[in-house]
């Protein structure tokens, strides 16, 4: 079977691309789908022109490899660009580095510099070109549209709806939100025309940001969220110190965004212009044997048609069955220490007796098990995990030693599914053709007749899907921005 479809993206702004299609049995449930993701995991944006293709089979069994070790630093986070993995370490190393299958090797991409990689930075594709921003400034197509400001500096920026969205701190004084209106071809921006909003407290910054509708959506360290709609902020809610409440993940489903959320380790909801952040308890539930305290929701994605969630501080690896209205446990990245209720976070309690034998204050929860990153590329997810903050070895910890221990922190793991392919789609002025080739057992994607990614498929799901009835560019990636026409 083959599914094809003229597309024409329109202008690119930075929206989200959405969904091309859904196919659904006859009794409503999903069965098969294609579309881009809209998704913000804690330190990077993930790329908007990267085109999953999914023939769901939920009960399939997965299979994990460990990929090398990147680096020295207790911990990855990841993003993707142009087809390709990325990870970096915002600890030490502070270098991008992308996964070579061939060289089976992580290999650094010196465009974003060599410890110069920093949170809420980074490249997309704009229109056809890079967008980057690096060192609290920012170029279009090689050429600087933002230097860096007088007073302070600039960081955490996000590209939406034709409009650049920054932060300026100039701590200890003040903090400020920018919004510019600037569009691929205007040059510079102009700081004249900026919508800025002065926020509460000296020193905000933000996890996470995301879109929805025409809204773009920021958050603050110190637990403030605003909403910029094209011509003035609206807050959402107002930053409050001593107050925990930071958001770690925004994801686009359906017509709604959800939100990672620490210290409740669940889901937020948010609805177009809406008013508050609805708290959506137990998504997902606690794991078993750990205790309800202090989680974190802090990373999300969509694969094979299925929401995934990793909660901190167990490294709990969750998937949301839409068809059965339930949530199922994967999978925990980290097999040391054994998960245990008798403490909030994994090796505390050897930390609380070493700080009380060496009259030391080292942060209890510093090696709680994290997972960083979920990326869906080719036919896999990649799955990254770390330390709270991907800090170096500290051998005054013993259990740390341990080579074994140790090396959980820090690994990028490869999980397989089948019926899941992704691939880069490159955007093109006018129509461009998108095909979706099913066969007995493999899926794939192609555009203007070349193969952009492919994965198995199990035959006794794929006989199921002629049956279906497509829906076009409405879905769980949320309604397509431009135009879609069927073959």
């Amino acid at each position: 079977m083959q599914i094809t479809a003229k597309v024409n993206f329109g202008k690119d702004l930075g929206q989200n691309i959405g969904t091309v299609f859904e196919a659904r049995d006859s009794d409503g449930q999903v069965l098969f789908g294609a579309g881009f993701m809209g998704l913000f995991n804690t330190h990077f944006r993930m790329d908007r022109w990267t085109l999953q293709f999914f023939v769901r089979h939920d009960d399939a069994e997965a299979t994990y490899e460990k990929l090398p070790f990147p680096s020295d630093d207790a911990g990855n986070y990841l993003f993707d660009l142009d087809g390709r993995v990325y990870q970096f370490s915002p600890h030490h190393d502070r270098t991008a580095r992308c996964y070579d299958d061939k060289s089976k090797a992580w290999v650094i991409d010196e465009r974003f510099g060599v410890e110069e990689t920093a949170s809420g930075e980074g490249m997309m594709r704009l229109a056809g070109k890079l967008l980057q921003s690096k060192g609290g400034e920012a170029w279009y197509d090689g050429a600087k549209i933002l230097m860096k400001p007088d007073q302070g500096h600039y960081h955490h920026f996000y590209y939406a709806h034709g409009h650049f969205v920054f932060y300026q701190n100039n701590t200890p004084e003040w903090s400020k939100l920018h919004a510019i209106p600037w569009r691929p071809g205007d040059g510079p921006l102009d700081l004249d025309k900026a919508i800025t909003l002065d926020l509460h407290y000296a020193g905000e910054d933000s996890f996470s940001a995301g879109q929805l509708g025409d809204e773009i959506i920021q958050s603050s360290n110190l637990g403030g969220v605003y909403a910029f709609d094209g011509a003035a902020w609206r807050i959402i809610r107002q930053s409050l110190k001593g107050v925990s409440h930071q958001l770690y993940s925004m994801l686009n489903w359906h017509d709604r965004m959800l939100i990672g959320h620490y210290p409740t380790g669940n889901l937020l909801e948010y609805v177009t212009k809406g008013t508050q952040l609805r708290h959506l308890e137990n998504w997902p539930p606690v794991l078993p044997g750990v205790s309800t305290e202090v989680r974190e929701a802090q990373t999300t994605c969509l694969f094979g048609g299925n929401v995934y969630v990793g909660v901190w501080p167990w490294a709990e690896l969750w998937r949301y069955d839409h068809r059965g209205a339930q949530w199922h446990f994967v999978h925990r990245l980290f097999e040391h220490p054994p998960i245990m209720d008798e403490m909030n976070h994994p090796w505390e309690d050897r930390i609380l007796r070493y700080n009380e034998t060496h009259e030391e204050e080292l942060v209890w929860n510093n090696w709680g098990n994290r997972i960083t990153g979920l990326v869906p590329m080719g036919d896999s997810l990649f799955i990254s995990t770390s330390a709270k903050g991907c800090q170096q070895r500290d051998m005054r910890m013993e259990f740390l030693h341990d080579d074994e221990i140790w090396n959980e922190y820090r690994t990028v793991h490869r999980m397989r599914k089948p019926g899941c392919a992704a691939g880069p789609v490159a955007w093109k002025e006018g129509e461009t053709t998108l095909e979706f080739i099913v066969d007995s057992d493999r899926i794939a994607i192609a555009q203007d007749g070349t193969e952009i990614a492919s994965a198995p498929a199990d035959p006794k799901v794929v006989a199921n899907v002629e049956t279906a009835q497509i829906e076009w560019g409405k879905g769980m990636y949320g309604r397509f921005a431009g135009d879609v026409t069927p073959q």
